[in-house]
């Protein structure tokens, strides 16, 4: 199995489903409620983005970021389409700003814990995943990506399988590998 090709899908499905306040255009205290036009743009931009046609999208994500630089989502997105595009810097650039915009933005965190993963940097990757979960603590992605990371980068099992476990009690237990591997390895620590 290509585990960082998985983190990869579930990253950009989470990132891409995002839903904080406003159905994933979170903003920051003070700034206004995003306006049911705002709200539709960038859903259409996120079904865009799905499917791949990533141009489409970062137009609708650019032009938001125009008509409302306060938002957060909108620079996510950006750099989820920037990595997607092979251009790692601009995407660490462009997650970063969303996270001035909202530090407390789990999909963005989630996102720069994947960028620090894939650069070599694995304790801030686990420390930014560890902030995403402790600002969503249901966000099921943030939870199996630490797994991932506990258990294929840092060989610790013990503590890849808590987040394992919370992970398909949130998605209900409807990820057949997850399970079959997560018995796997429980099997694994109580043989020693």
């Amino acid at each position: 199995m290509n585990y960082i090709k998985l983190i990869l899908i579930t990253l950009l499905l989470s990132s891409c489903a995002a839903t904080e306040s406003n159905r994933g255009l979170p903003t920051e205290i003070g700034s206004t409620e995003p306006s049911s036009f705002e709200k539709t743009e960038f859903e259409r931009a996120i079904v865009l983005l799905n499917h791949n046609k990533l141009d489409p999208a970062k137009d609708i994500f650019q032009q938001l970021t125009i008509d409302r630089p306060e938002l957060a989502g909108a620079y996510a997105n950006l750099a989820i389409i920037a990595l997607k595009k092979n251009k790692p810097e601009k995407a660490l650039e462009l997650v970063n700003k969303s996270l001035t915009k909202n530090p407390k933005l789990a999909q963005a965190l989630n996102f720069l814990a994947y960028l620090e993963q894939i650069t070599g940097k694995i304790k801030l990757a686990e420390k930014h995943y560890k902030e995403a979960i402790a600002n969503k603590k249901d966000y099921a992605i943030a939870h199996y990506n630490l797994a991932l990371l506990y258990d294929i980068y840092l060989q610790d099992i013990e503590k890849a399988i808590p987040h394992y476990e919370i992970y398909m009690k949130l998605i209900n237990n409807k990820d057949k590998n997850t399970a079959d591997w997560l018995e796997q390895i429980k099997r694994k620590v109580e043989n020693g």
